[in-house]
């Protein structure tokens, strides 16, 4: 893996650890110290969201545990993501709670993407990488690509439905904005994967999103169309 920091005059990325469980989080801590990344470790949610209180900016990414005391993953998630300072922060989810349900939830409401436990180490860190490898200029497309009754506005990050801004996280945001630019052309869950920095994950992982997208679209998710065993794709008109 390349190493996205160090001595060499690279800038360190700083990445929160919210674990309660001490062993695995002194062992994330530990492979990301191997990949000259520097980990800020949290034993306890509030904790973390107190420190980040207190904090200028933001760190570069967030790793989080579903199930802590006092409160849950899905509560910092809603606390963080109503935060503006980190309304584009990836946050990468680690849990043993790996129902569909659990997974949908946890990236309907903002987690960019979910590593089931147990997990191997050098895995989780390669997808940390990828995360913090994503472009930050977001997803190049026109100022405004609309699609029937759906609008993908690149200047805001903004997707709309009949004028209606609809709440999606960054990593949907970005799978709606390149089907919009390719709109009528299938998009491949792999080149989605590319899109999101979630390339070293399973396919299936996209699928989750689309649910949750398509959810919070509303009547417009009907535009987005599945094309079976190759991607998804939007067309004009709802099928």
């Amino acid at each position: 893996m390349t190493k996205l920091g160090g001595p060499g005059g690279e800038i360190i990325r700083r990445i929160a650890v919210v674990e309660d469980d001490a062993d695995i989080r002194e062992l994330i801590g530990l492979y990301l110290q191997r990949e000259s990344l520097e980990p800020l470790l949290f034993a306890s949610p509030v904790r973390f969201l107190a420190w980040l209180d207190a904090q200028p900016t933001p760190p570069d990414l967030l790793v989080l545990d579903l199930m802590m005391p006092e409160l849950s993953g899905v509560d910092v998630i809603r606390d963080v993501r109503r935060r503006p300072s980190c309304s584009v922060m990836p946050i990468v989810v680690c849990s043993a709670r790996t129902t569909e349900s659990d997974v949908i939830l946890t990236l309907g409401i903002g987690a960019d993407t979910f590593i089931k436990k147990p997990f191997n180490p050098r895995e989780m860190v390669a997808q940390v990488a990828a995360m913090l490898r994503r472009p930050s200029s977001e997803v190049a497309v026109p100022p405004v690509v609309s699609i029937g009754v759906l609008a993908v506005d690149s200047s805001r990050k903004a997707v709309t439905v009949k004028g209606k801004r609809v709440e999606l996280t960054p990593t949907e945001y970005r799978i709606v904005a390149v089907l919009a630019e390719r709109s009528g052309t299938v998009v491949s869950r792999e080149d989605l994967l590319r899109t999101t920095g979630e390339a070293d994950m399973d396919g299936r992982s996209i699928d989750v999103h689309m649910v949750s997208i398509r959810r919070k679209l509303g009547s417009a998710g009907s535009l987005i169309r599945t094309s079976r065993s190759f991607g998804y794709y939007i067309d004009e008109e709802p099928s």
